[in-house]
């Protein structure tokens, strides 16, 4: 019995005429003859009483009519489906985090993604980036978001958003009085570091770009349990404006001016398999992309409103 076989017998089944089902299948009438006399003997019971004007279903026919619809249905939901998931629009979507990424940035895009993906089943895999490029490599995830992510030749990165610098620190220092800190007044203060030494190399370059060797305080294993020491004293922090969303007694945020414009932001980046072709990773790619670009044309119509020549107010007029 085939899917044919099923969609001939239906037709003549509902129809009760074989001239008629023809016509309503657009085929003549001897390959629907055959399709059901082959039915018939396949399953060694007759389907179909004969009669002057036409055909009725027999006992065996009734019963196959009413599991043939449901099998009818089946195939269609199991067709929707395929061709849904082959444009992405269902399936399992895993995606590694690690960081302040973490923190909103990406919560922002999956977000993004789900509305318009609402069938999609998003999994979240948080661990540091040696165990995220393992889960990547092994198909365990199909894209990551980190920092620092490597540029090796079977992975394609891109940049998902260039974050300004804040310094997290005890509101109780001394620097915490300023409204925006220079990188340079960070010359003998003690810096908490995360562990991983990209990190710790972008801070150094940080700060001999400015003129001076940074003072390490204390490790953390990331950028977040840094922002946890430095609200207790252990030292301060650079970290990118994102971790403002961590809030804790004791911690203030201060926005970090740099003079060196490649040390003057950090970027969150995502990485995925050179040849992954699934069409998941490309519709989650087109969410990334569009916030990345929505995102870079608020800072530039930002940054030319700062710039931007202000007109004396009629208040500022009339006192002169």
């Amino acid at each position: 019995m085939d899917l044919r076989q099923l969609r001939y017998f239906m037709a003549v089944a509902e129809e009760r005429n074989f001239g008629r089902a023809a016509a309503r299948l657009h085929i003549s009438q001897p390959p629907i003859t055959r399709q059901i006399h082959m039915l018939e003997s396949e399953l060694g019971v007759l389907l179909f009483e004969r009669t002057h004007w036409g055909v009725n279903l027999t006992p065996a026919g009734e019963e196959l009519l009413a599991s043939a619809s449901q099998i009818e249905a089946l195939v269609d939901y199991a067709s929707d489906r395929a061709r849904r998931a082959g444009l992405g629009a269902i399936g399992r979507l895993d995606v590694g985090v690690f960081g302040t990424g973490s923190i909103s940035i990406v919560p922002a895009i999956l977000r993004r993604y789900l509305k318009a993906n609402s069938a999609v089943e998003v999994i979240v895999f948080n661990a540091p980036q040696p165990a995220q490029l393992v889960a990547l490599r092994q198909r365990r995830i199909l894209i990551t978001f980190d920092r620092y992510l490597p540029d090796d030749a079977d992975l394609t990165v891109e940049t998902v958003a260039y974050e300004g610098l804040v310094l997290a620190l005890k509101e109780t220092h001394p620097l915490a009085r300023l409204r925006v800190i220079s990188v340079k007044a960070l010359a003998g203060e003690p810096m908490v570091m995360a562990r991983d030494v990209r990190h710790r190399e972008w801070v150094r370059n940080l700060c001999r770009a400015h003129g001076f060797e940074p003072t390490l305080s204390q490790f953390a294993g990331d950028m977040i349990s840094g922002v946890v020491m430095a609200s207790n004293g252990f030292g301060v922090q650079v970290v990118p404006e994102s971790a403002r969303a961590i809030r804790m007694p004791g911690l203030v945020y201060r926005p970090l001016g740099s003079s060196a414009p490649a040390y003057s932001a950090m970027d969150l980046q995502c990485a995925y398999l050179r040849n992954e072709a699934s069409p998941l990773l490309q519709g989650l790619l087109d969410v990334v992309r569009d916030y990345r670009n929505n995102r870079m044309a608020r800072t530039s119509r930002g940054a030319r409103a700062t710039s931007a020549p202000r007109r004396p107010s009629r208040r500022a007029n009339a006192i002169r």
